[in-house]
């Protein structure tokens, strides 16, 4: 599939988080509602990537239950501890679980090896990618499916895209998980392929490459925010560094485009819309070691706040707030109420 002049291509890149990936489900759903929006083409780094091939590789009707099997599954309290402690003790304690003894149907912990490859194992979601996943059907070329990659001896970022012939297989999702030293990287074609966040967290480099001169739309949903409070204590200031690092990462690349395609905007030539969706860490988060919180608590969370600043970007679409060549980051006024909530994220 490649983009023509007069095509109106709806683009969702997702970027690389960990645990923090089942906000990015929360997002598509929002999309998939809105058929201005619905994507086209996903990219995805890391996290993203696994998320965006369970969505290229499920049929339509499929989707949301896929995701939800993979998210929103496990016990409902993290021990005894949940009678007595507060949510943000509860994260943490389930943060530090998944770190030493791995999360159930998601990491595993790797025991003795004579070499080292990696912290984490990902055997529990390759079992589920293998079961749940149509790899005929993710390169069918019905959703364009990019996953980024990063060349762990040269340092260059490796795209893999569909829609120029690649074939994306298992392999290529974890290669572009294996975030060192945590998760192991995997060679491809004779190149040792690692985490895509290495060199470009959320890929929006190949989708804007494609994008220009059209009047696509692209959707950024970063599991990093930008912006924040201001940190108090040492682990807001370690969750906020790595924030900062990660989101001005996707932002300032963004805003290169941005600032690129002013002339193109000025002369009268089409130019994409960006909207920047991230997520702003909701209370209670396990700090900088929230992307290991892979509670059923938290995952529900992060997805209904996925949702709803979906469903704020197609709101402000609808009223025509977003412009060509403008770069619109998404952010609502205020918190949900639980009422607010989509019913399907606060079911187990």
């Amino acid at each position: 599939m490649s983009v023509s002049d007069d095509d109106r291509t709806t683009a969702l890149v997702l970027s690389g988080g960990v645990a923090l990936g089942s906000y990015q489900a929360g997002v598509y759903e929002a999309l998939a509602d809105a058929s201005q929006l619905s994507p086209g083409w996903i990219a995805g780094s890391s996290v993203g990537a696994l998320n965006g091939a369970l969505i290229a590789g499920t049929p339509v009707d499929k989707r949301f239950e896929v995701l939800r099997s993979y998210w929103l599954r496990g016990p409902e309290s993290v021990n005894a501890l949940s009678f007595w402690a507060t949510r943000h003790a509860l994260n943490w304690v389930s943060a530090v679980q998944s770190r030493l003894f791995g999360a159930l149907g998601h990491i595993q912990t790797v025991g003795p090896r004579l070499k080292f490859s990696g912290l984490y194992d990902l055997a529990p979601t390759v079992a589920f990618l293998k079961k749940t996943i149509d790899f005929g059907r993710l390169n069918s070329g019905d959703l364009r499916f990019t996953v980024a990659t990063t060349d762990i001896e040269s340092g260059d970022a490796v795209i893999f895209d569909t829609g120029k012939g690649d074939r994306i297989e298992i392999d290529h999702i974890l290669a572009s998980c294996g975030f060192l030293p945590e998760f192991a990287p995997v060679e491809i074609g004779g190149r040792l392929l690692g985490d895509g966040g290495l060199s470009m967290n959320a890929p929006v480099e190949p989708v804007l490459d494609e994008l220009a001169g059209t009047e696509g739309t692209l959707i950024v949903a970063d599991l990093f925010a930008r912006d924040g409070a201001r940190p108090v204590g040492l682990q807001d200031a370690l969750a906020r560094k790595n924030a900062i690092l990660f989101g001005n990462q996707t932002w300032y690349r963004l805003e290169a485009y941005r600032r690129l395609w002013q002339r193109d905007l000025a002369e009268g030539r089409h130019t994409p819309a960006i909207l920047y969706l991230s997520y702003l860490p909701v209370s209670g988060e396990a700090g900088p070691e929230a992307p290991y919180d892979f509670s059923l608590a938290s995952a529900r969370d992060r997805w209904a706040e996925g949702f709803l600043d979906g469903r704020q970007a197609v709101a402000q679409v609808a009223r025509g707030e977003v412009a060509a060549g403008a770069t619109l980051a998404i952010r609502r006024s205020k918190p949900p109420t639980d009422a607010e909530r989509r019913p399907t994220t606060m079911a187990a």
